[in-house]
């Protein structure tokens, strides 16, 4: 099982478009972590993967070096690996160091970009920008630990400097991106265009490091690509709501994602007691109710409009349907259909190797047999 430990709800930052407003001082007890871990370990499971998460995880540290010092001084046939992801002020020369060490597969790295863009949005209690410390520590650890995800949020004041945002994370070491859209900003119709456009730029982006060999990773447009090269893969399946992934409030609870956090109708389980089977199973149920206007939708496999953490955040309604989700999600398919054509056209190895992993002539195979 992948655990995302909400390790406290405070944060020194106070990014304008941050959906946790509740930002106080609680933060869960190494009780809990404790009886979260001899649980999983009594599973005699082969692999646990544990995200540390907040607010900023690293106003806690002593709680992350608990844990792991926890999980060291038992003998269990789990393998545990870290992850944690944070808006890298805090961030230091020996946590680096500490994170080489322990297992830790990959950092989730906020930033926006250039300093005009992370400045924007991304300010600290004071009202000051975040960028001159965020950009310092995101050298270090980039010069120091390969698997940093920039997590760059899309904002209705930033869209028009994605693509140069998006460049300067890249000559800074970037490698790995995660678009976050702001579903909550005032978008209109009229700002579909600049969406489009915004996001066309940066898959020439990818275009042309893909091209170069230069390999480069964008959620959006992987998981797309992926839904059209493997006929078995279902947008709507990859979640799954607490099947895979499970969020732990700092009350201890478990919630079957970050944005069902601390309300109580979506609690499926405690550290203490494991996973409600049952009310899990409820509420796969509930999720489960498809919206009349997608059943028949030609997209519909590769859509993530049965997504109940989406939904209910654009919604307030686990099985709602915001159009804005609809519209972008067009988008993003049919921008993520035209690169991958592109790729393919320009007989790119790179994009063989990450999407087909097979040789080239089963490659073209496939792609001649899908247009007869």
């Amino acid at each position: 099982m992948n655990y995302t430990i909400h390790l406290t709800k405070d944060c020194n930052l106070r990014c304008k478009y941050c959906y946790e407003k509740d930002k106080d001082h609680q933060e869960i007890s190494f009780e809990n972590i404790k009886l979260l871990i001899d649980n999983e370990m009594k599973e005699n499971n082969n692999h646990c993967f544990i995200t540390f998460y907040g607010g900023e995880p690293l106003l806690k540290k002593d709680l992350i070096y608990s844990t792991i010092d926890y999980i060291k001084s038992k003998k269990c046939k789990t393998k545990f690996n870290f992850a944690m992801t944070t808006n890298g002020t805090l961030l230091d020369k020996n946590f680096i160091k500490y994170i080489k060490k322990n297992n830790f597969s990959f950092i989730s790295y906020s930033f926006d970009g250039k300093k005009e863009t992370q400045d924007l949005n991304r300010i600290t209690v004071d009202g000051n920008g975040s960028f001159d410390i965020v950009e310092k520590n995101a050298k270090e650890l980039l010069k120091n630990f390969d698997n940093v995800i920039a997590m760059m949020a899309i904002t209705k004041n930033n869209i028009k400097s994605l693509e140069e945002n998006v460049k300067y994370l890249i000559n800074l070491g970037f490698k790995y991106f995660n678009l976050q859209f702001n579903y909550l900003d005032d978008w209109q119709d009229e700002d579909l265009k600049v969406i489009k456009e915004a996001y066309q730029k940066v898959a020439d982006i990818y275009y042309n490091k893909i091209l170069k060999e230069e390999d480069v990773s964008i959620t959006i447009f992987d998981d797309k690509i992926k839904t059209h090269v493997q006929e078995d893969y279902n947008c709507n399946k990859e979640c799954n709501l607490g099947m895979k992934t499970i969020n732990v409030g700092v009350d201890g609870n478990f919630y079957p994602c970050m944005q069902f956090v601390g309300i109580s109708k979506y609690i499926i389980g405690n550290c203490k007691d494991g996973i409600d089977f049952e009310a899990r199973k409820n509420l796969l149920k509930e999720a489960g109710k498809e919206h009349e206007t997608c059943k028949n939708c030609a997209i519909n496999r590769r859509c993530k409009h049965t997504c109940a953490c989406q939904n209910y955040l654009t919604t307030n309604n686990i099985n709602g349907l915001s159009p804005l989700t609809c519209e972008l999600e067009k988008i993003i398919i049919e921008t993520s259909d035209k690169l991958a054509e592109k790729l393919y056209k320009s007989n790119s190895k790179l994009f063989i190797q990450k999407y087909y992993n097979k040789n080239y002539d089963l490659f073209r195979q496939i792609l001649n047999t899908r247009k007869n």
